[in-house]
């Protein structure tokens, strides 16, 4: 009398195994669920194909994409989104970075924007920060609706101000700014932490609010020492001839937090492009609404303008 053989347990064994995934696939995986893409597509048959016969070891078989599938659609179709490095009816951009957390990198953009605005020319805010983190939210004084992921208002004479209309989860996943003509001016409120900035990749590909040329770097730091040597770091990452910093919280090159100063920013101060915005009471600093700025940092905002070499004013509303 044979012995019942015992059921083979390879396969079940097999099914359940779970695949380690790289850390290029989960955060294209990641993208993808904060894209909303929720499933990639099935991959197509040919007419006349055999229905492939669903089994308990192989989910792909039946036509559901596996992760690494997913994960490289994902990868693929976000880089579309994050990679342009020229972008139509922009004008001459200003890219203004923070160099540290609360810097105030978002009041020094609608300065810069408002005191463009005030000579008359045509300008542009872009805020490519997550709306759950700008600064921005409520500088328009009129809204005029959303299309192609962003959300448009106005403030000043003329300023359009368009804004991210939905969440994003990194700065790869930002869409291209809307093509708008005849702008004198953009003013790039990169609104992420110049590591991210410099660190996130979609596909291989850094997003356009970092490779998109500017006319000027505006950086803007606090005016302590923690603060200025974080602004050393970022400085090493930035075209020297086209940077201006913006020190927040001192009125002149002096104190213990500037003597030890490292060589970029001792260069800046040498260059004269070192702009200064005293500390303001609480009653006079900006909500950053839709109001106007007081003139302490609208000075600011005109002695940046001062670096920049623009074609207008053109004179006419923008449409």
């Amino acid at each position: 009398m044979s012995t019942p053989t015992a059921p083979a347990l390879a396969t079940t064994t097999d099914a359940r195994r779970v695949r380690a995934y790289s850390t290029l696939e989960l955060r294209a995986a990641a993208s993808a669920l904060a894209a909303g893409k929720f499933a990639c597509r099935p991959p197509t048959s040919a007419p006349g194909d055999a229905e492939p016969t669903p089994t308990a070891t192989s989910a792909t078989a039946a036509g559901a994409p596996d992760a690494k599938s997913c994960a490289t659609q994902a990868s693929s179709e976000a880089q579309v989104t994050g990679s342009p490095t020229k972008v139509p009816g922009l004008g001459p951009i200003a890219r203004v970075w923070a160099a540290n957390a609360g810097a105030g990198a978002s009041t020094i953009t609608l300065a810069l924007a408002d005191a463009a605005d005030a000579a008359g020319n045509r300008t542009r805010i872009l805020d490519a920060a997550a709306p759950t983190w700008s600064g921005l939210l409520g500088a328009s004084a009129i809204e005029l609706g959303a299309g192609d992921g962003w959300r448009r208002g106005r403030r000043g004479r003329a300023v359009l101000l368009d804004r991210l209309e939905d969440p994003v989860q990194a700065p790869g996943l930002i869409p291209a700014p809307r093509e708008l003509a005849d702008i004198d001016l953009t003013v790039l409120d990169t609104g992420w932490t110049a590591r991210e900035l410099d660190t996130a990749t979609t596909g291989g590909t850094r997003s356009w609010v970092t490779t998109i040329p500017a006319a000027l770097e505006v950086l803007v730091t606090r005016a302590n020492t923690l603060a200025l040597s974080q602004t050393e770091t970022v400085l090493a990452g930035l075209d020297h001839a086209q940077v201006a910093l913006v020190v927040v919280g001192a009125s002149r090159w002096a104190g213990p937090e500037f003597t030890a100063a490292g060589r970029r920013l001792r260069q800046l101060h040498e260059d004269n492009a070192v702009v200064f915005v005293p500390w303001l009471s609480a009653r006079t600093w900006p909500g950053l609404g839709p109001d106007p700025l007081p003139k302490q940092l609208m000075h600011a905002g005109r002695q940046l303008l001062d670096r920049i070499s623009l074609t207008g004013p053109l004179g006419a509303d923008p449409a």
